[in-house]
């Protein structure tokens, strides 16, 4: 599964996130991605343990803003 496509799901057919695992049980991280872009960046970086996954997670969002 694509992140360009779980994107579409999500945020422009308002797909909720329990859907979108039900649909694609083979792509829990990625949906767990996407799900993490409706939290403001202030609270993502407390809740994010690694630096590393918080900047991954902040250029998909900078990436699918567009989406958002």
């Amino acid at each position: 599964m694509t992140y360009e496509k779980l994107f579409e799901l999500k945020y422009k057919k308002r797909l909720s996130t329990y859907e979108l695992l039900r649909r694609f049980p083979d792509a829990t991280e990625q949906v767990a991605d996407v799900a993490l872009m409706d939290v403001p960046e202030p609270t993502l970086k407390e809740i994010m343990v690694e630096e590393k996954e918080y900047h991954r997670l902040m250029r998909l969002k900078k990436r699918f803003s567009s989406f958002l």
